[in-house]
């Protein structure tokens, strides 16, 4: 029996896409047998009825990097994961390490940004976005799966939507979307609603002006501070000192927000590092590590007790942060602490960070090598060993 998504993917075909041939049976299930798993339904439909990538987005199964399939990736919808997703689900890098296990490379959308399909693990048939050189972790598409996602693309394409780094808008009309803005329950969604809606084709005063209330009124920081930024206020001086007094009268206060608007400081990540919540303490710790700016540069006598207490803390998450700040506020004088954390640590990510520390010399970095980033919650090099910038 025809598919009707098969039909409807190959009446809307443009004119210059051209799908490559398709798979055999056999050579799918050699495929699926060669790495113990059985491929999501709507990819094997595609890739046997359809064509096995095409001339523009989709890599052929051959290519799609397929390493660890049967591992389950740990992914889950929601929103993006964010800065330390690497620390917190993968292997830190080595010549053992795979690479976002339990998915197929799907397609690359230049630079270090791909769409992944999950093939193992609780999302197992949907897509995620993810910058591998960056910390934009993995975002789950709301596509239900494949064909959906490819299905869009056309779609999108069509109604001339920018399709740089596709997938990243909500798959929804603008009265939806407004409703999403408006009234969802998750911040996250909230954000890219409003996200997705400045990127329509057809942008009308009614759209900015509601984007525009969002950015000035939602209850959380974070969606504010992402709707200014794609609204272009970035430079908005009374926008930002606005964001920044709401993000400190919340609770959990708003870090994130307040980095973005270059108002976060020391006083402010300090007591939640000393909050019990295990989260609120990573949390701050990865914005001290990472994004901590401010007005004013921040003493190295001020960060030493705070390093110190990071680098002995039992959870190794807070010391790998320890680690970072060590490293990205030059603090050289604490790299005999960390010889010393060297031979006994026992978890692979600390141990990653401290070799890499040391590597570096006891020579604080100065200019963009402190201020660059944050690209990751470690030294920008993600799939390679070396920075990639």
């Amino acid at each position: 029996m025809p598919d009707p998504r098969l039909e409807r993917i190959t009446a809307k075909l443009p004119a210059g896409l051209r799908l490559n041939p398709p798979l055999t049976e056999a050579q799918v299930a050699a495929f699926e047998a060669d790495h113990g798993v059985t491929l999501p339904e709507e990819y094997r439909l595609f890739v046997t009825r359809l064509g096995d990538g095409d001339n523009d987005r989709v890599l052929r199964l051959a290519d799609t990097d397929p390493a660890g399939l049967n591992r389950p990736s740990p992914y889950l919808p929601g929103p993006r994961y964010q800065g330390d997703w690497e620390q917190r689900h993968e292997e830190p890098p080595g010549p053992r390490r795979t690479f976002l296990p339990g998915t197929l490379t799907i397609a690359g959308h230049g630079c270090s940004l791909y769409t992944h399909l999950v093939v193992s693990g609780p999302a197992r048939g949907r897509l995620f976005n993810v910058d591998v050189d960056g910390p934009a972790g993995p975002y789950i598409l709301e596509d239900s799966g494949f064909l959906a996602w490819y299905e869009r693309w056309i779609d999108e394409t069509a109604a001339g939507f920018d399709v740089g780094w596709f997938g990243e808008n909500l798959p929804l009309p603008e009265p939806d979307l407004l409703t999403v803005l408006a009234e969802d329950p998750a911040a996250h969604r909230r954000a890219r609603a409003g996200e997705t809606l400045l990127r329509l084709p057809v942008v009308s005063g009614a759209v900015r002006a509601a984007v525009d209330r969002a950015a000035r009124s939602d209850r959380d920081p974070q969606v504010r501070a992402d709707l200014l930024q794609v609204l272009g206020r970035w430079n908005d001086e009374a926008a930002r000192i606005e964001l920044a007094a709401y993000a400190r009268s919340v609770d959990p206060p708003g870090l994130r927000a307040l980095s973005w608007c270059d108002r976060l400081g020391l006083d402010d990540i300090l007591p939640e590092l000393a909050h019990p919540d295990r989260e609120r303490r990573r949390v701050a710790a990865y914005e001290l590590a990472w994004n901590l700016g401010g007005l004013e540069p921040v003493a190295a006598e001020a960060l030493d007790p705070v390093a110190r207490r990071l680098l002995r803390d039992p959870d190794p998450l807070l010391r790998c942060h320890g680690v970072a700040l060590v490293w990205r506020r030059g603090l050289v004088h604490l790299h005999p602490l960390l010889d010393e954390m060297g031979t006994s640590e026992t978890e692979p990510w600390v141990r990653f960070e401290i070799a890499w520390c040391l590597s570096r010399g006891a020579v604080a970095p100065s200019g963009s090598d402190v201020l660059s980033g944050p690209w990751a919650a470690t030294p920008p090099r993600m799939v390679a060993d070396e920075p990639p910038f």
